[in-house]
């Protein structure tokens, strides 16, 4: 490894894991933000959700400027307005100026995570380039594993404004290093044609319209959920326009979203997977109330037992790079999908009480352990390096930024999606009584979206070799 990959490395993988940890951060302050603002708890928790929100709009409009007038321009732009919007979130005095320092927060963000993916991928050549990518996911991981510990400590021995002020000095660190590196000359190629503003505003309503309507939607209600007029108005205004969009981009110079991505085969099924993924990685959220009504947790502890999956996934992160680098990267993803759908079916059978639980909590323990890392290792496979490999493979060098927003914005997707469908069968399973049987169901539902996965994976290994 050249001085020159390490400080890329360096560089780019300490935004990664400055964005990750900022969407995670906050889950422990927002009884805080709700008191001190003496607001209502749904409206607290419009601090995560414009994040949500105004971050997956970004992503793709950041990425093409990333691509046509540098990606370490943009990336220093980027950071630097993650940091003003960490600093009018630390100051603000009400929600509205949160919510505005948030909204900052994510355009700045926005443009973070496929940058780094692109720089670190092209800094590389290919038969190392896994390897990598895999150090991307294990960053990820560890952000995500640190965060919630992290905003529990600022928040118990200082304030919840410091989870947004500690961004500031690590802003400026970082964008000293990326002072010293040195921009690609093949991005000023593109400068000369012109931006497609249509196509930007376009794709920002579509992508807001879906992840609003999707995040509005009650589980609990089944199919009527969607009959909402907070979820069907959203939803339908975005499927108008997205006719209008494909217009746009046809005739559009330099489209945001170029269109080729769509009839590209290969390109379309790693989308897919990448949805697949986005729904299996939030079954996450429902692991701490799993381990208190499955295996009798008490509460304040239950949380603990999430740390095999995250142990697991930053542990098989760069495991799947070398995979996916030897062997190439969908087999990298089929033993991904074949390990989340083992530890889903382990999971799912403990709740239904068919696997054996008579030993007290041993048995169950270990179980729910085994099943927690085999999930674990199943994210860390799929989602750090090989889908990114995948991307980088299928376009043309001087659009990878826009394809990898394209496929986290999709991804993103299926974070929003997840929730609401499991959610829903947890909602509907306690209402009747049974909360076991909710867990049941959601696993039962993270093993179909994985077998899904596995059935694409060898599709795609199909056309590549028919190629």
């Amino acid at each position: 490894m050249t001085g020159r990959q390490i400080r890329i490395l360096i560089t780019f993988l300490s935004g990664v894991f400055l964005g990750a940890l900022d969407q995670n951060i906050l889950g422990p302050a927002l009884t805080s933000i709700i008191r001190d603002f003496n607001i209502s708890p749904k409206w607290g928790v419009w601090a995560v959700t414009v994040y949500t929100l105004m971050y997956a709009v970004s992503m793709p409009i950041t990425a093409k400027i990333a691509d046509k007038f540098g990606r370490r321009k943009v990336f220093m732009v980027g950071i630097t307005l993650f940091a003003l919007g960490s600093l009018i979130s630390g100051l603000s005095d009400n929600l509205y100026q949160l919510l505005i320092g948030r909204a900052i927060q994510a355009i700045g963000g926005g443009g973070i995570l496929p940058i780094a993916v692109a720089e670190i991928g092209l800094a590389f050549p290919k038969e190392q380039r896994g390897k990598a990518l895999g150090l991307y996911g294990a960053t990820w991981g560890i952000a995500s594993i640190t965060a919630p510990l992290l905003g529990g400590f600022f928040v118990e021995h200082l304030s919840w404004p410091w989870l947004f002020w500690v961004n500031i000095p690590a802003v400026m660190v970082i964008l000293l290093l990326a002072f010293t590196l040195p921009e690609n000359a093949e991005t000023s190629e593109r400068q000369f044609k012109a931006m497609d503003i249509k196509g930007s505003m376009l794709t920002g309503a579509i992508i807001f319209c879906f992840m609003l309507g999707l995040s509005h939607i009650q589980g609990h209600l089944g199919i009527t959920g969607i009959f909402k007029p907070n979820v069907y108005l959203f939803l339908l205004a975005g499927m108008a326009l997205l006719p209008l969009l494909i217009y746009v981009e046809k005739r559009a110079e330099d489209p945001v979203i170029n269109l080729k991505f769509f009839q590209n085969s290969s390109l379309t099924i790693v989308f897919l997977m990448a949805l697949l993924s986005g729904v299996v990685m939030m079954s996450i959220l429902f692991l701490p109330a799993y381990v208190e009504y499955v295996l009798d947790f008490p509460a304040g502890r239950a949380s603990y037992m999430v740390l095999p999956l995250a142990m697991a996934s930053v542990i098989t992160s760069p495991l799947g790079g070398a995979i996916a680098d030897r062997f190439g990267a969908p087999k990298a993803i089929f033993f991904g999908f074949t390990s989340s759908t083992i530890g889903s079916i382990i999971l799912a059978l403990l709740a239904s009480s068919v696997l054996p639980i008579s030993l007290e909590t041993v048995i169950p323990l270990v179980m729910a352990t085994i099943g927690l890392v085999f999930l674990g290792a199943g994210l860390g496979l799929v989602i750090g390096s090989p889908l990114n490999l995948l991307v980088i493979g299928q376009v043309d060098r001087q659009e990878v930024t826009s394809g990898l927003a394209v496929m986290t914005v999709i991804r993103s997707l299926g974070n929003t999606l997840g929730p609401v469908i499991m959610g829903g069968l947890l909602a509907t399973a306690t209402a009747l009584g049974h909360p076991r049987e909710g867990f049941t169901d959601i696993f039962f539902v993270v093993t179909f979206v994985s077998l899904l996965g596995m059935i694409l994976t060898i599709s795609l290994k199909r056309i590549q070799k028919s190629a």
